[in-house]
C-alpha cells in the first residue's frame, strides 16, 4: 500500500513526542488522584491531550492507565497496542538534561526516548496516519498508556478488571523481529544481619536504585577507631585494578567502586558496582570477623557472575537461552545489609526449582533468603494468529525475514493475554534502555512507524 512506502515524520511528530518526553515520569510518591505520582499523572494526561487532537476517543482510567481507541461501531473486539510512559531514573553521567530531548547525529536523546515513550508514540502516530488515510479496518484499536511498567503490574490490574482484554496485542518493548518467548522474572532479598567488629564500624554502604538496572555505583563508610585499621586500603595495585575512589576523615574512610549501568536482562553488558565493591573489600579486609565471614559467603554464592552459578542456577534452555541474575539494590548499615536481586529464568524452568536451589544453599551461610515478586515466562507457537500477522508486518518494512526471538526483558505481554513484544529496535543493536544518554536512531523510529501501521492493519483489517 502507498500508506506505507511514503511516511515521513513531519514537525507534528516530534513537536508532539517532545512533549512527552519533557516530562519526569518516574514513580513518585502516590497522592489522591496520581497513584504513581503527579508527574506520571501530567505525562499520561499530556499524551490523552495528544490523542484527542489527533481525533481518537480516550479514556483515562483514574489515572492508573488510559487509553485511545479509533472506533469501528460494528465489532465488539479490539487490536491492542500496549506501551508504558514512565521511566525509570536517570542516573548519574549524562550528557545533556535527561528531560529536554536532543536531536544529534541523527539521534534522539532523552530518558523514555528508546524505552518506552518514543515507540509508544510511533505506534500512536502510526494509527494516526492509518485514520487519516481512510483505511478500513475490521475491529477497534486501541493504544494503550501504562504508567507502572517499570516498577510493578498495578496498572494493568487496574485495566483488567474494567476492561476486556484485547483479541490481538503487541507491546513495543523489546526487539525486532518478534519476540516470542520472555524468561520468567523473580526477585527476592539477601539479608545479612551485622555484628558488632572490633576496631571498626559500618557506617553504610549503598549501591542501586532498582533491581532491574545493574548498579554504576557503590559506596560505603565505614569509621575505626585506630587509623591503622587504614593500612587495609594500601594496596594500589588492587585499588587501580578496581577503580577505588577513597575519601579518608579523622575518623573513617568512604570507599566508592564505579561500574557501567545495564538492565538486568542482559546484565553481561554492564559492570556491576555493588558486586565489585563486595569482591573488592573480602581480597582487602585479611581478617576474620561477621563482616568479613558475610563478605567471603556472598563472593562464594554470588561473586561477579551474573548466571548464578554459585547458587546451582545457572539453568539454561534452547527456547530461550541461559539464567541471568543482577544486585540490582544493597543498603545495609551497622545493623543490617539487605540485598535485593532479580533474575530472569529461562522457559521451560520451573521457578520453585531455582526458589529451592536458593534456600539450600545459602542455609549454612551468615545469609537469609527472603522470596519476592515472581512472573511467569511467555512462549508463543510460531503458527499462531497474532506471530503470522506481526511477521508479514515485519518483512513488508524491513525487506528479509522475520526471525523469531527469547528475550529476558519483561515486558507487559507477561501480563496482558494475547501479546507479544515487537520492536523498536532490531537484535544486536546498541540498547541503551535504562542507562545514560538513552537515545533512538531517528531511521529506526521512521521505521518503527512504518512497521507499526503495518502491523495494526495486518491484525485488524
Amino acid at each position: 500500500m502507498n500508506l506505507f512506502d511514503n511516511i515521513s515524520l513531519q514537525d507534528e511528530f516530534f513537536q508532539d513526542l517532545f512533549k512527552i518526553l519533557k516530562i519526569n515520569t518516574i514513580k513518585d510518591e502516590k497522592k489522591d488522584a496520581a497513584p504513581f505520582g503527579s508527574g506520571i499523572k501530567l505525562g499520561l494526561e499530556c499524551i490523552l491531550d495528544i490523542c484527542k487532537s489527533y481525533g481518537f476517543e480516550t479514556t483515562n482510567l483514574e489515572n492508573y492507565i488510559g487509553y485511545a481507541e479509533y472506533k469501528n461501531e460494528d465489532s465488539d473486539e479490539y487490536v491492542g497496542v500496549l506501551g508504558h510512559i514512565d521511566v525509570v531514573p536517570v542516573g548519574d553521567g549524562w550528557d545533556t538534561n535527561p528531560f529536554e530531548p536532543v536531536v544529534k547525529d541523527g539521534k534522539l536523546y532523552a530518558r523514555g526516548a528508546l524505552d518506552d515513550k518514543g515507540p509508544l508514540f510511533a505506534s500512536l502516530y502510526a494509527l494516526k496516519l492509518l485514520k487519516d488515510s481512510g483505511i478500513k479496518l475490521s475491529k477497534n484499536v486501541r493504544v494503550i498508556f501504562g504508567t507502572n511498567e517499570e516498577s510493578g503490574t498495578e496498572d494493568i490490574d487496574y485495566y483488567l478488571e474494567r476492561e476486556k482484554p484485547p483479541t490481538l496485542c503487541f507491546t513495543p518493548d523489546a526487539y525486532f523481529p518478534i519476540v516470542t518467548s520472555e524468561k520468567g522474572i523473580l526477585t527476592f532479598e539477601f539479608i545479612h544481619k551485622v555484628s558488632d567488629s572490633e576496631g571498626y564500624k559500618l557506617e553504610y554502604i549503598k549501591g542501586g536504585k532498582k533491581s532491574n538496572i545493574v548498579p554504576d555505583m557503590c559506596e560505603v563508610k565505614l569509621s575505626f577507631k585506630d587509623k591503622e585499621f587504614l593500612n587495609n586500603f594500601n594496596n594500589i595495585d588492587l585499588n587501580k585494578e578496581y577503580k577505588i575512589e577513597n575519601l579518608v576523615n579523622e575518623n573513617s574512610i568512604i570507599i566508592k567502586v564505579f561500574g557501567k549501568s545495564a538492565h538486568a536482562s542482559t546484565p553481561e553488558e554492564g559492570d556491576n558496582a555493588a558486586c565489585k565493591m563486595m569482591e573488592y573489600l573480602y581480597k582487602t579486609l585479611d581478617f576474620e570477623d561477621n563482616f568479613t565471614t558475610f563478605l567471603k559467603d556472598f563472593n562464594n554464592l554470588v561473586g561477579r557472575a551474573y548466571n548464578g552459578e554459585g547458587l546451582g542456577i545457572n539453568f539454561e534452555d534452547e527456547e530461550s537461552g541461559k539464567l541471568t541474575m543482577n544486585l540490582g539494590i544493597i543498603n545495609g548499615n551497622s545493623e543490617e545489609i539487605r540485598m535485593r536481586f532479580n533474575i530472569r529464568y529461562p522457559v521451560t524452568i520451573d521457578f520453585k526449582e531455582i526458589v529451592k536451589k536458593v534456600e539450600e544453599k545459602v542455609k549454612l551461610s551468615t545469609i537469609d533468603f527472603v522470596m519476592g515478586n515472581h512472573n511467569y515466562p511467555l512462549h508463543f507457537p510460531k503458527d499462531h494468529k497474532l506471530i503470522q500477522s506481526l511477521k508479514i508486518a515485519y518483512e513488508g518494512a524491513f525487506n528479509e525475514k522475520a526471525r523469531l526471538l527469547a528475550s529476558g526483558g519483561g515486558t507487559y505481554a507477561k501480563l496482558m493475554p494475547n501479546t507479544v513484544a515487537f520492536g523498536p529496535i532490531n537484535e544486536g543493536e546498541p540498547d541503551l534502555a535504562h542507562q545514560k544518554n538513552e537515545y533512538i536512531e531517528l531511521d529506526q523510529l521512521k521505521k518503527c512507524v512504518e512497521t507499526y501501521a503495518r502491523a495494526i492493519y495486518e491484525l485488524a483489517k
